[in-house]
């Protein structure tokens, strides 16, 4: 794509000339100017997301973007360094060789370290392209599911983006975080404390209810979880054997899928916890998170997009990656994001969102017989 500017402070109403400075800083706007700028917000929960009609005078290119997404950080600890993350991985894919498929063209990425703002332009897709589900849909479970074709295609566009960052070399750099929770014993101890600690939080505010047999589950994870970083993920990260570049929150929400009658590719978006890890984090975040076992099994989806996943891996040139490392992938996954809910409940997250999400995983846990794994 073009190349990234530095930072410019973003006024509130956004003006013309603020586009016009950051357009022509990033390469985007070589002759003439933006004169007129429309800005509506989107509603987005977790970044302050506006559309721009941008009218651009007599003497501009005709092929200049008339349409745009401005992306800023929210002020919260959190939303100003997942914007910082996000601004850095965008400005990296504007300096490959060839454009990854999947990513939203991006037009303009940059970060303030003073401030710690941030902001993206990218290409508005909203009129060609709509997520599979939205997310009210897919935290309802009513209408989690999207139809056959999108599964398809977001499956497809995460197998691709996945063979395109596995074991690249860029990986080994300082550019990303490596091994989220796992990458080393300190890392893993301090993260299991953590969880040991949100753990005993929550069971302090809902053990009057909690299930005998669920609060057995999680403390047998607890005790086994040391083991299962010695033999199977220490040595992946010490030999970054068969990693990739995960997006950490890779819901069919996080998704743009052409809308019927329109072409194109399918998106990934909000790129702003971008990690080195395994690729069945990700295949969780599709098929066990937000769906029901009854979900999972009809007409064996959950195999199926396991299965299709692997196929287009081999596909787009992922060798030494069997169906059975795929499957300890995604058991590990499941162990993983299974202590999710434990800490969205003990963050202060409500039970009617951490509680349906804790079961789904659950169900899915022991349908994958992860505990044979944890005990191997």
């Amino acid at each position: 794509m073009y190349s990234m500017s530095t930072y410019i402070a973003v006024p509130d109403p956004i003006t013309p000339q603020w586009l016009t400075a950051v357009l022509h800083r990033s390469g985007v706007l070589r002759q003439g100017e933006v004169q007129a700028v429309e800005q509506q917000m989107t509603g987005a929960f977790n970044s302050h997301t506006s559309r721009l009609i941008l009218h651009y005078s007599a003497d501009t290119p005709r092929d200049l973007p008339a349409h745009l997404i401005l992306k800023q950080n929210i002020q919260a600890a959190w939303g100003r360094e997942a914007g910082a993350e996000e601004a850095k991985f965008y400005n990296l894919v504007a300096s490959l060789p060839e454009y990854p498929a999947g990513i939203v063209p991006c037009y303009s990425a940059a970060y303030d370290p003073q401030s710690q703002n941030s902001y993206l332009l990218l290409q508005d897709l909203s009129a060609t392209h709509q997520p599979p589900v939205t997310r009210d849909q897919q935290i309802s479970f009513v209408e989690g599911v999207p139809p056959d074709h999108y599964i398809e295609a977001v499956t497809d566009t995460l197998a691709q983006i996945h063979a395109y960052w596995w074991d690249h070399a860029l990986l080994g750099t300082d550019r990303f975080d490596i091994g989220y929770w796992s990458r080393n014993r300190e890392r893993f101890e301090l993260y299991l404390a953590r969880l040991c600690n949100s753990w005993d939080q929550l069971i302090a505010a809902e053990q009057a209810w909690f299930p005998d047999n669920l609060r057995a589950l999680y403390e047998h994870l607890f005790v086994d979880l040391p083991r299962h970083w010695e033999q199977y993920l220490e040595p992946r990260f010490r030999t970054q054997t068969n990693l990739t570049l995960i997006h950490g929150d890779a819901y069919f929400a996080n998704f743009l899928c052409p809308k019927p009658g329109e072409d194109g590719g399918t998106y990934l978006l909000d790129w702003q916890s971008p990690t080195v890890d395994l690729g069945g984090y990700d295949l969780v975040n599709l098929c066990a998170t937000f769906w029901t076992p009854e979900q999972r099994h009809a007409n064996r989806r959950e195999e199926t997009i396991l299965r299709r996943y692997h196929s287009v891996l081999q596909q787009h040139g992922v060798q030494n990656y069997a169906w059975n490392d795929l499957i300890t992938d995604y058991q590990t996954g499941l162990i993983f994001w299974l202590l999710m809910p434990v800490q969205d409940g003990a963050d202060g997250s409500a039970k009617d969102y951490w509680w349906p999400k804790m079961q789904c995983l659950v169900a899915a846990f022991r349908d994958w017989h992860c505990e044979d794994l944890l005990r191997a």
